[in-house]
């Protein structure tokens, strides 16, 4: 198939939708799931509310936008202490025999 010529019945083929709501839920959920994926990655609260405000990085820029300064602290504040009982890093602790100990999955 030739790049410039997509076969329109390929089920691969990106297609984009706009889709409206009424209200600001869709842009919220949307930017839970950055605040989650960037404190997954080891990300803290001040490193994250960055990336929001940061215009190249164009969904989170846009939910900030949206949604308001306050709105993301409060996303972050909520996700933060749901995350606090568990270490953000990744800690290998090496047993005398040198296997790896995951601390995480004794808890």
């Amino acid at each position: 198939m030739p790049y410039d010529d997509p076969d329109p019945t390929d089920p691969m083929t990106l297609h984009g939708v706009a889709v409206e709501t009424e209200d600001d839920s869709a842009m919220r959920e949307m930017a839970e799931c950055f605040v989650e994926e960037y404190a997954r990655l080891g990300c803290d609260a001040i490193r994250i509310m960055r990336i929001f405000q940061t215009p190249g990085y164009a969904g989170p820029y846009m939910a900030y936008r949206a949604l308001g300064e306050a709105a993301i602290q409060s996303l972050l504040e909520d996700h933060m202490a749901l995350r606090n009982h568990r270490s953000s890093k990744l800690i290998l602790e090496r047993t005398p025999d040198g296997r790896v100990s995951l601390p995480v999955l004794q808890e």
